[in-house]
Protein backbone atom coordinates (compact mmCIF):
# COMPACT_ATOMS: atom_id res chain seq x y z
CA UNK A 1 0.00 0.00 0.00
CA UNK A 2 2.81 2.22 0.99
CA UNK A 3 4.34 1.95 -2.12
CA UNK A 4 2.11 1.89 -4.48
CA UNK A 5 0.74 5.12 -2.88
CA UNK A 6 4.31 6.88 -3.29
CA UNK A 7 4.55 5.36 -6.70
CA UNK A 8 1.10 6.37 -7.38
CA UNK A 9 0.75 9.60 -6.08
CA UNK A 10 4.38 11.57 -6.01
CA UNK A 11 6.22 9.79 -8.40
CA UNK A 12 3.34 10.50 -11.07
CA UNK A 13 3.54 14.30 -9.97
CA UNK A 14 7.17 13.96 -10.57
CA UNK A 15 7.20 12.26 -13.67
CA UNK A 16 4.40 14.36 -15.19
CA UNK A 17 7.23 16.50 -16.95
CA UNK A 18 8.63 13.92 -19.12
CA UNK A 19 6.20 14.38 -21.60
CA UNK A 20 6.27 18.43 -21.02
CA UNK A 21 4.45 19.84 -24.27
CA UNK A 22 4.92 23.26 -22.75
CA UNK A 23 8.25 23.24 -24.05
CA UNK A 24 7.01 22.45 -27.64
CA UNK A 25 5.21 25.78 -27.77
CA UNK A 26 7.50 27.61 -25.28
CA UNK A 27 8.05 30.45 -28.55
CA UNK A 28 4.30 30.84 -27.64
CA UNK A 29 3.89 31.37 -24.08
CA UNK A 30 6.53 33.83 -23.44
CA UNK A 31 3.86 35.24 -20.98
CA UNK A 32 3.44 32.28 -19.12
CA UNK A 33 5.98 33.16 -15.88
CA UNK A 34 4.37 32.62 -12.94
CA UNK A 35 6.74 30.82 -11.24
CA UNK A 36 6.15 28.67 -8.21
CA UNK A 37 8.99 28.14 -5.87
CA UNK A 38 9.46 25.53 -3.17
CA UNK A 39 10.49 27.23 0.34
CA UNK A 40 10.02 24.04 3.13
CA UNK A 41 12.15 23.95 5.62
CA UNK A 42 10.99 20.74 6.74
CA UNK A 43 13.45 18.70 8.42
CA UNK A 44 13.17 14.71 7.26
CA UNK A 45 13.77 12.50 9.47
CA UNK A 46 14.37 8.35 9.62
CA UNK A 47 11.62 8.69 12.73
CA UNK A 48 9.39 10.74 11.11
CA UNK A 49 8.84 8.34 7.98
CA UNK A 50 8.73 5.38 10.32
CA UNK A 51 5.27 7.31 12.32
CA UNK A 52 4.30 8.52 8.84
CA UNK A 53 4.56 4.48 7.81
CA UNK A 54 2.53 3.47 11.02
CA UNK A 55 -0.14 6.10 9.81
CA UNK A 56 -0.43 4.49 6.59
CA UNK A 57 -0.42 1.41 7.75
CA UNK A 58 -2.90 1.61 10.50
CA UNK A 59 -5.53 3.46 7.95
CA UNK A 60 -5.58 0.10 5.99
CA UNK A 61 -6.31 -2.40 8.57
CA UNK A 62 -9.35 -3.58 8.75
CA UNK A 63 -9.99 -1.94 12.24
CA UNK A 64 -7.69 1.21 11.85
CA UNK A 65 -8.63 4.73 12.17
CA UNK A 66 -10.54 6.23 9.26
CA UNK A 67 -8.91 9.47 9.26
CA UNK A 68 -5.28 10.04 8.27
CA UNK A 69 -3.10 13.45 8.75
CA UNK A 70 0.58 14.32 7.69
CA UNK A 71 2.59 16.96 7.98
CA UNK A 72 4.84 18.47 5.80
CA UNK A 73 7.54 16.91 7.99
CA UNK A 74 5.99 13.52 7.85
CA UNK A 75 5.33 13.67 4.04
CA UNK A 76 8.81 15.02 3.58
CA UNK A 77 10.75 12.06 5.18
CA UNK A 78 8.14 9.58 3.41
CA UNK A 79 9.73 11.30 0.06
CA UNK A 80 13.22 11.38 1.41
CA UNK A 81 13.55 8.17 3.59
CA UNK A 82 10.71 5.62 1.28
CA UNK A 83 10.23 7.30 -2.05
CA UNK A 84 13.89 8.61 -3.08
CA UNK A 85 15.06 4.86 -3.54
CA UNK A 86 12.56 4.13 -5.39
CA UNK A 87 12.01 6.57 -7.71
CA UNK A 88 13.01 5.88 -11.62
CA UNK A 89 16.34 7.10 -12.94
CA UNK A 90 16.92 10.54 -13.79
CA UNK A 91 13.93 11.82 -11.11
CA UNK A 92 16.03 13.13 -7.90
CA UNK A 93 15.62 15.54 -4.84
CA UNK A 94 12.02 15.27 -3.98
CA UNK A 95 10.94 17.96 -1.53
CA UNK A 96 6.80 18.83 -0.60
CA UNK A 97 5.07 22.02 0.81
CA UNK A 98 1.92 22.21 1.98
CA UNK A 99 0.30 25.71 1.27
CA UNK A 100 -3.69 26.96 2.50
CA UNK A 101 -5.08 24.33 0.11
CA UNK A 102 -2.69 23.00 -2.26
CA UNK A 103 0.63 21.01 -2.06
CA UNK A 104 3.36 21.59 -4.48
CA UNK A 105 5.87 18.42 -5.31
CA UNK A 106 9.44 19.11 -6.82
CA UNK A 107 11.95 16.40 -8.14
CA UNK A 108 15.31 17.29 -10.22
CA UNK A 109 14.87 16.41 -14.01
CA UNK A 110 17.54 14.53 -15.72
CA UNK A 111 16.65 13.65 -19.19
CA UNK A 112 19.52 11.59 -19.98
CA UNK A 113 18.84 9.13 -17.40
CA UNK A 114 14.72 8.76 -17.49
CA UNK A 115 13.73 5.50 -18.94
CA UNK A 116 10.72 3.23 -20.03
CA UNK A 117 9.31 6.68 -21.77
CA UNK A 118 6.74 6.24 -24.99
CA UNK A 119 9.01 8.91 -26.67
CA UNK A 120 12.41 9.29 -25.32
CA UNK A 121 13.47 10.79 -28.38
CA UNK A 122 10.66 14.06 -27.83
CA UNK A 123 12.18 14.34 -24.46
CA UNK A 124 15.77 14.39 -24.99
CA UNK A 125 15.23 17.11 -27.64
CA UNK A 126 13.10 19.27 -25.88
CA UNK A 127 15.19 18.90 -22.30
CA UNK A 128 18.71 19.51 -22.77
CA UNK A 129 19.66 19.60 -19.60
CA UNK A 130 18.11 18.78 -16.05
CA UNK A 131 15.38 20.84 -14.57
CA UNK A 132 13.76 21.38 -11.23
CA UNK A 133 10.25 20.79 -11.61
CA UNK A 134 7.41 21.64 -9.48
CA UNK A 135 3.51 20.40 -9.71
CA UNK A 136 1.04 21.88 -7.24
CA UNK A 137 -1.80 19.87 -6.95
CA UNK A 138 -5.16 20.83 -5.22
CA UNK A 139 -6.65 17.49 -3.23
CA UNK A 140 -10.37 16.93 -3.41
CA UNK A 141 -13.66 14.47 -3.22
CA UNK A 142 -16.16 13.79 -6.48
CA UNK A 143 -18.61 11.63 -6.02
CA UNK A 144 -19.08 8.73 -5.01
CA UNK A 145 -16.41 8.95 -2.56
CA UNK A 146 -13.88 9.45 -4.97
CA UNK A 147 -10.18 11.21 -3.85
CA UNK A 148 -9.14 13.39 -6.49
CA UNK A 149 -5.92 15.61 -7.44
CA UNK A 150 -6.33 18.47 -10.08
CA UNK A 151 -3.16 19.59 -11.40
CA UNK A 152 -3.34 23.22 -10.83
CA UNK A 153 0.04 24.26 -12.13
CA UNK A 154 2.93 22.38 -13.31
CA UNK A 155 6.31 24.00 -14.21
CA UNK A 156 9.63 22.66 -15.83
CA UNK A 157 12.42 25.58 -15.08
CA UNK A 158 11.04 29.14 -15.55
CA UNK A 159 8.58 27.48 -17.46
CA UNK A 160 4.93 27.18 -16.76
CA UNK A 161 3.09 24.70 -18.99
CA UNK A 162 0.20 26.13 -20.18
CA UNK A 163 -3.35 24.27 -18.61
CA UNK A 164 -4.42 23.18 -22.12
CA UNK A 165 -1.52 20.95 -22.29
CA UNK A 166 -1.90 19.05 -18.81
CA UNK A 167 -4.85 16.71 -19.99
CA UNK A 168 -2.57 15.59 -23.09
CA UNK A 169 0.49 15.14 -20.69
CA UNK A 170 -1.04 13.08 -18.36
CA UNK A 171 -2.68 10.78 -20.98
CA UNK A 172 0.61 10.25 -21.95
CA UNK A 173 1.56 8.37 -18.80
CA UNK A 174 0.22 5.16 -17.82
CA UNK A 175 -0.44 4.94 -14.01
CA UNK A 176 -1.69 1.19 -12.96
CA UNK A 177 -4.75 2.05 -10.89
CA UNK A 178 -4.88 6.10 -11.26
CA UNK A 179 -7.28 7.43 -13.66
CA UNK A 180 -7.65 10.32 -15.73
CA UNK A 181 -9.92 12.98 -16.58
CA UNK A 182 -8.76 16.09 -18.29
CA UNK A 183 -6.74 17.94 -14.88
CA UNK A 184 -7.83 15.70 -12.48
CA UNK A 185 -6.41 12.36 -11.12
CA UNK A 186 -8.39 9.69 -9.44
CA UNK A 187 -6.59 8.28 -7.21
CA UNK A 188 -7.13 4.60 -5.59
CA UNK A 189 -7.98 4.19 -1.44
CA UNK A 190 -9.34 1.79 1.27
CA UNK A 191 -12.93 2.74 0.87
CA UNK A 192 -15.07 5.72 -0.05
CA UNK A 193 -13.40 9.49 0.82
CA UNK A 194 -15.20 12.04 2.92
CA UNK A 195 -12.48 14.11 2.93
CA UNK A 196 -9.04 14.47 0.92
CA UNK A 197 -8.14 18.30 1.46
CA UNK A 198 -4.84 20.61 2.80
CA UNK A 199 -6.35 21.96 5.75
CA UNK A 200 -4.24 23.04 9.26
CA UNK A 201 -1.01 22.40 7.83
CA UNK A 202 -1.58 18.67 7.16
CA UNK A 203 -2.52 16.95 4.32
CA UNK A 204 -5.93 15.12 5.73
CA UNK A 205 -7.36 12.01 4.34
CA UNK A 206 -10.65 10.70 5.98
CA UNK A 207 -12.80 7.94 5.12
CA UNK A 208 -16.49 7.85 4.89
CA UNK A 209 -18.32 5.73 8.20
CA UNK A 210 -18.68 2.09 7.44
CA UNK A 211 -16.47 1.70 4.45
CA UNK A 212 -13.45 -0.65 4.20
CA UNK A 213 -11.98 -2.89 1.75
Amino acid sequence: MIKNCLARIGCLALILVVVAGGWLFRDDIAGWWDRLEITSASRPSEDLAERATGKLRAMVSSDGPRRLDLSQAEIQSLLTYRAEPMLPAGISEPVVELRDSTLLLSARVDPRGLEGLASPEVVERLFSDSAKVVVELLPGVVAPGVAQVEVVTLQAGSIVVPSMMVPWILESIEMQGVETTGVMLLLPTPGRVAHFEVAAGKLVLELARGESD
